[in-house]
């Protein structure tokens, strides 16, 4: 029978079809079908007894937390993403630990936040680093370039660029990366992290450059 009709009447049915589909799918011609939101689990660094960087009575893991529960409200104005957090307190976590939560959850996304220190107090800037198994033009030199553009763009630090390193995120296939949002032993640095608004600049800068990764 379907052999015998005409091939615009084939065409036709074919049509009404999808549109029937599409109705009953809720989504209408044109639009794509939602998915379901991209987690990324965010690691606020060191914690607990490990403090990281000290610098002048101020805490790395403080400065680390702080960026990741802004991160935490802003995220909720973004249903596309959802953030899971290896920590929400000051509690330190092992490191393959951490990752292991990032695999537990499903996310696709990894990023750990560090804030930088150096022993010239002239040195300042954002840098985001990846440990050396991540190639070039891969998906977590793509997601650390699109995070690295957009602080920068959102707090007008200096762009320290991309950099290599051995790192513990080695252990794990999802696409992952350090971000070093400043360095707290440049007296102007340490200042603007200690500021709630700057720290929501970084918050906001990594929303917007996960937005831009995960949307290309």
């Amino acid at each position: 029978m379907w052999k015998m009709l005409p091939k615009a009447t084939k065409s036709a049915v074919v049509s009404l079809i999808i549109i029937f589909l599409l109705a009953t799918s809720g989504a209408t011609p044109g639009r794509q079908i939602s998915s379901s939101p991209v987690k990324i689990t965010i690691d606020p660094g060191h914690g607990g007894y490990d403090p990281g960087a000290i610098v002048s009575g101020v805490t790395e893991k403080s400065v680390n937390l702080k960026i990741a529960m802004a991160l935490r409200e802003l995220g909720q104005q973004h249903p596309t993403l959802d953030f899971v957090f290896t920590r929400t307190t000051d509690d330190y976590i092992p490191l393959l630990d951490r990752l292991e939560y990032a695999e537990q959850h499903g996310s696709v996304g990894y990023l750990s936040i560090q804030a930088n220190s150096f022993w010239d107090s002239g040195v300042s800037g954002v840098e985001t680093i990846l440990d050396k198994t991540r190639k070039q033009g891969g998906s977590s030199w793509n997601m650390a370039q699109s995070i690295q553009d957009s602080i920068v763009s959102r707090t007008g630090a200096r762009d320290r660029g991309l950099r290599y390193q051995r790192l513990y995120t080695r252990y794990t296939t999802i696409p992952s990366a350090m971000v070093e949002v400043g360095f707290l032993t440049s007296p102007s640095e340490r200042g603007k992290l200690l500021s709630s608004s700057y720290r929501e600049s970084i918050a906001k800068g990594i929303i917007q450059g996960l937005l831009r990764h995960f949307s290309s």
